[in-house]
């Protein structure tokens, strides 16, 4: 059941991936929103139309901003995430400075749903993103009133960033470099199926302040999904296993030289496994029905 007349949604970084597909599901079900994005143009693009909508820009790590963008919302969407740094402390200032600003500036009526990354825990060990990541859930369970916690594997969906990126390199390289071997685990878990958990627990009490993983049906390696899109793109290519020295290596050279196709942190994620810790439960409980990525993937990679 959706309370949509009564729900007043605010989205930060609503103009990624998530975020794109999300506020898209909300205005058909008619709920009043509003995108805070670092460009408001381009945006308006991708909603050109649509009505109940408002997209707007701030500067995230004002206080006062943050506090006044967020008045009257019922419920506020943290979705800002950094997968590499461009700029030095990029990871301390979005996944912690702002998401600690945010927690100041919610009142005790409003609902935080954060979206944070499967697996953190682990690679914590050696990894500033996922340092940074967990340090913000802690921030949020000891200091936010009314919150839920999502924490997915990789997500795909029709605009991806991770089955459409790797199906490109395939299309680009004559070989594929499988990092560390191609033995890191994923546990795919597909966007409507997130959504669906994030837009129910809106309305719900019964979860207030639950963290949720979020994973798919089936555990598999970097090497097996990479077969599978050769396979479901039709395309053969040799696969060549490269050790994570070596990886980081190169990671390091083209960062030098400003391309951010490959950073020495992706690398060093890619040696911990992204699957569930079990620690909590999946966001089954809440959708039932989960999808397979092999159902879905072939419908937009063709």
């Amino acid at each position: 059941m959706y309370l949509a007349m009564n729900k007043r949604i605010i989205v930060f970084g609503g103009a990624g991936f998530i975020g794109s597909v999300l506020t898209k599901e909300l205005l058909k079900k008619e709920y009043q929103v509003c995108i805070v994005c670092s460009n408001v143009k381009k945006t308006s693009k991708k909603f050109l139309g649509s009505n109940n909508l408002e997209i707007k820009f701030i500067d995230i790590f004002d206080a006062s901003e943050v506090k006044n963008i967020i008045k009257g919302y019922d419920v506020v969407v943290n979705l800002i995430g950094k997968l590499f740094e461009k700029r030095r402390k990029d990871f301390e200032n979005f996944h912690v400075k702002f998401p600690k600003i945010l927690i100041e500036a919610l009142s005790s009526s409003q609902h935080l749903i954060h979206v944070s990354a499967l697996g953190v825990e682990e690679s914590s060990k050696s990894s500033g993103y996922a340092q940074t990541k967990l340090r913000a859930e802690d921030e949020i369970r000891s200091k936010c009133k009314s919150y839920n916690i999502l924490k997915p594997s990789v997500i795909f969906g029709e605009t991806d960033k991770f089955f459409n990126f790797f199906s490109k390199l395939i299309t680009i390289l004559p070989y594929f470099p499988l990092i560390g071997g191609g033995k890191t685990l994923f546990a795919p878990i597909y966007i409507n199926d997130l959504l669906k958990s994030i837009i129910f627990l809106f309305d719900s009490s019964k979860y207030k302040n639950k963290t949720f993983e979020a994973y798919g049906l089936k555990v598999v390696s970097l090497e097996d999904l990479i077969r599978f899109i050769l396979k479901v793109r039709g395309k053969k290519r040799l696969l060549i296993k490269v050790p994570f020295w070596l990886a980081m290596w190169k990671a390091s050279f083209v960062k030098f030289l400003r391309i951010f196709l490959l950073t020495p942190e992706q690398v060093e994620l890619l040696k911990y496994d992204n699957i569930p810790s079990y620690k909590y439960d999946n966001i089954n409980v809440i959708t039932k029905h989960l999808s397979s990525y092999e159902e879905v993937v072939p419908t937009y990679l063709k």
